[in-house]
């Protein structure tokens, strides 16, 4: 979902004409959809019912990266704890390969928890290797848009997640081509969602008329995630991940080329990234890790003007580091952001870099009642949240653990 290449380390083989499947013996060995139905044994998950947007309240969308597992993050514990919150869950499923064959590692355990939890499965569809090659191919597009619309009915998905990257300016029409192809497709209780490249009002325009996302053709067809983080990231100086004015100018510009706001999801990070001296590059840290960091070396934190969290300290090398991150005092203020300009909701990235005090943050400014964990799936606005404009000082020192709800870290 970062504005990365993303590698996939698959282990695959070719099932049927067109869907690949990861040899993986706690995966789901399924055929292709709508051709091969011999090993027919999953049985689709009862199709969940809509969760009611309550007017004032932003629904919240989960990513789920089960490749970084190996980091030890217990994801599913987290997404467990959270289950009756989160109205939308996008796992890193599928990948569209060059040809428009899809390379599969599903898992039938999340889809039956998504199911008997009212959560809408929303899978996200890569682009192979950051492959454009089945856009540009008239008879590859129909195929990747048949594959997606045959496995969405298979599993009686909610919808998809389109997260297209690395794409050239070259495959802008052939981008929207394929979400309408795909809108018409699917039918329409379908949701279809599709991470875009944030640009800001004024600096990036000329820019973004070029590129491969048209805000405004893309909202035509599906909602757009904008990935409002890595302003400061891997390849650059020091600096906050996601600024206030910057996101602020990130959703005015989507606004004007013409997205509705009911159509925009907000981006909504919960890490941060480390710079060392002596590397070339930055290493991105979920928030739970950084909080263990500051915890164990009694490091000061200190918050820009944006309440954005940054310290500096030196490792047992005698190398220093500069990290700059997200908690939930800086996220709450984009948060109400999205909730001033009557957005659809905000989009985590990613579950399992979390915690809890900015779950607390997240179910307050997203209007929920709390942290109830019972199946009520009613969100009320939280009659005790905050004016949208109010908040703590706009400059704060001192230990991570400390913020103005009184949470402490976990």
């Amino acid at each position: 979902m970062r504005n990365r290449a993303w590698v996939w380390v698959l282990v695959a083989v070719l099932v049927g004409a067109g869907i690949w499947m990861a040899a993986d013996g706690n995966r789901n060995q399924v055929a292709k959809p709508g051709v091969d139905r011999s090993n027919d044994n999953l049985q689709v998950p009862a199709k969940p019912a809509p969760r009611a947007k309550v007017p004032g309240q932003l629904f919240i969308l989960g990513f789920y990266d089960e490749t970084e597992e190996a980091r030890g993050e217990d994801i599913l514990a987290t997404l467990r704890r959270h289950r009756n919150h989160i109205e939308y869950l996008s796992p890193f499923w599928y990948s569209v390969r060059a040809d428009g064959r899809i390379v599969d590692r599903s898992d039938r355990d999340l889809r039956d928890f998504a199911a008997r939890e009212n959560i809408k499965l929303m899978p996200l569809f890569n682009n192979y290797q950051g492959t454009d090659a089945f856009l540009h191919d008239a008879a590859a597009r129909r195929r990747a848009v048949s594959n997606i619309v045959d496995l969405v009915r298979r599993y009686g998905y909610g919808g998809v997640q389109i997260d297209f990257q690395l794409l050239e300016p070259r495959s802008r029409q052939e981008l929207t081509t394929f979400l309408r192809q795909l809108r018409q497709a699917l039918p329409q209780d379908k949701a279809i969602t599709v991470s875009v490249i944030p640009h800001r009002h004024q600096e990036d325009r000329t820019q973004h008329s070029k590129d491969a996302y048209s805000y405004k053709g893309l909202a035509q067809y599906a909602r757009i995630v904008l990935m409002a983080y890595d302003r400061h990231g891997e390849m650059t100086d020091p600096g906050p991940v996601s600024p206030l004015d910057w996101v602020g100018e990130v959703v005015t510009a989507a606004r004007e080329d013409g997205v509705p706001a009911d159509k925009i999801w907000l981006g909504i990070p919960a890490y941060g990234y480390d710079w060392a001296e002596n590397r070339d590059k930055a290493v991105p840290v979920p928030l739970r890790e950084i909080r263990t960091l500051t915890r164990r070396n009694d490091i000061q934190v200190r918050r820009d003007a944006d309440g954005i969290p940054h310290f500096t300290y030196v490792d047992d090398q005698g190398v220093r580091h500069t990290v700059w991150y997200e908690d939930e005092v800086s996220v709450a203020r984009k948060v109400r952001l999205a909730r001033r300009h009557n957005l659809y909701g905000v989009a985590i990235w990613r579950l399992g870099y979390e915690d809890e005090p900015y779950w607390r943050m997240l179910l307050r400014e997203t209007g929920r009642t709390g942290m109830d964990m019972t199946p009520d799936r009613n969100r009320q606005r939280d009659s005790e949240n905050k004016d949208a404009d109010g908040d703590a000082g706009d400059v704060q020192e001192g230990h991570p653990g400390n913020n103005p709800d009184g949470n402490a870290g976990s």
